[in-house]
């Protein structure tokens, strides 16, 4: 669990230097879409690494899907009527770190799968 962490902190880190250092101008609500996801996908992390029934895993792991697409839909939404005119930059920059995390987080799902 603290490894996971870790390398989910490394990885926001590295992309708010990279972004800093490369964008002219990043999106309107950077940090926040960073914070947001981190704090999102370390939370749906613990509660599938804390599982102890894997006979069940792939449900769970279906329904916390379900459980984020709706909530950062929401998101989205709030982030897009807020700031039309930068929603695309916006939305770019989440699709981005959302996919990086997702795949952060399948990567020490599947190394804890295959220890069980």
């Amino acid at each position: 669990m603290i490894r996971f962490l870790i390398a989910l902190f490394i990885t926001a880190g590295i992309i708010a230097g990279f972004s800093l250092l490369v964008l002219a101008n990043i999106p309107s609500f950077f940090y926040q879409t960073l914070v947001f996801l981190v704090f999102g996908t370390g939370l749906i992390y613990r509660y599938l690494y804390k599982l102890d029934k894997p006979d069940i895993f792939v449900q769970l792991y279906l329904l916390t899907m379900i459980v984020k697409f709706v909530a950062y839909g929401a998101y989205m939404l709030f982030v897009i009527l807020e700031d039309r005119p930068h929603a695309g930059a916006n939305v770019a920059f989440f699709m981005i770190v959302y996919f990086v995390f997702t795949i952060l987080e399948i990567v020490f799902l599947y190394r804890k799968i295959m220890r069980q």
